[in-house]
């Protein structure tokens, strides 16, 4: 379950995936006070008790006024919910805010994203000078007055802008945040924003692998690695126990070269949107005979994989 916190950002990212200022929330209202938001959780209150989580999105969810309220109130009445929160940082660079955030409950995920390994690259793609330093000093403190309870991920939308820095963004990462529980690479998805920055943000799979399977030998001693909106084809199959599938059925599709692909099944399929605006040319089924392990989890079909006979 997803609650839109606030509909207004500080950052303006190029291949931001949240359509123009003002948008609806679930319920059709573009009212987004305190009120108004109690009233939707309380309404769809048992739709969220019959999920494992429910996730504070944006915009950007800690600007609201409410925020601390919002939260408190989710934490009380969603106990057996984990609580994750999608955040650009930027509001955690204050001390306090951490230190407050995090006393409100121990059943919590923070995602931050992060965009470039440094000023220059990140805060090209936010458009904000700035966010670079108060997103990684935020992510600091958070670090810094962890729980046990906690679970932190940094998030990188790999673009056009940023696909060619994936190494030295995973090289900052292991030196500056060595205990953070979880990498996040995502691949960009032609919605909203995106759309209308194109040119600038497109990149197709096929451009992006080598600086992949380049940076492969960096994942070890992270934590946890995951890769978002990756068809199995589209890297080589070292890394398919890091594909997660992360995208409902109804935004993806199989194309004719998928029906003869081996390991269809596991496969989260394609971005109807890159079909739109890229196309199907560079997807190729994968007719190798491989030692799959099934992990029996929708989201992460795949466990380890090996070559028959070895």
């Amino acid at each position: 379950m997803d609650l839109n916190v606030w509909d207004k950002c500080n950052n303006r990212c190029l291949m931001c995936t949240n359509p123009d200022w003002p948008w609806p929330a679930w319920d059709g209202s573009c009212d987004y006070s305190y009120p108004a938001i109690i009233k939707r959780l309380e309404k769809a209150k048992e739709e969220i008790k019959l999920d494992d989580s429910i996730y504070l999105t944006g915009g950007e969810p800690t600007l609201h006024p409410r925020f601390l309220g919002i939260l408190e109130y989710v934490s009380r009445h969603f106990p057996e919910q984990r609580v994750k929160l999608l955040t650009n940082g930027r509001k955690f660079f204050y001390k306090d805010f951490a230190q407050k955030v995090l006393a409100t409950n121990n059943n919590f995920d923070i995602c931050v994203s992060i965009y470039g390994p440094n000023v220059k690259i990140h805060d090209a793609i936010t458009r904000s000078g700035g966010s670079f330093e108060q997103t990684t000093k935020g992510l600091e403190n958070l670090l810094a007055y962890k729980k046990g309870g906690h679970i932190f991920d940094i998030r990188f939308v790999i673009s056009q802008l940023s696909y060619k820095h994936i190494n030295q963004f995973l090289k900052m990462v292991k030196q500056r945040f060595p205990l953070i529980d979880r990498v996040i690479l995502i691949f960009w998805e032609a919605e909203a924003q995106a759309v209308k920055n194109l040119e600038a943000v497109k990149v197709d799979y096929s451009q992006v692998r080598p600086y992949l399977e380049k940076s492969y030998p960096l994942l070890k001693g992270i934590k946890e690695i995951r890769f978002y909106h990756f068809p199995l084809c589209t890297l080589s199959e070292k890394f398919w126990p890091y594909l997660w599938r992360t995208l409902p059925d109804k935004e993806v599709d199989f194309v004719k070269a998928c029906q003869e692909c081996n390991y269809k099944k596991h496969c989260l399929g394609i971005h109807k949107g890159y079909l739109e605006y890229i196309g199907a040319k560079e997807f190729t089924p994968v007719k190798k005979h491989l030692e799959v392990e099934k992990t029996g989890d929708t989201y992460r079909p795949i466990g380890r994989v090996g070559r028959v006979g070895r």
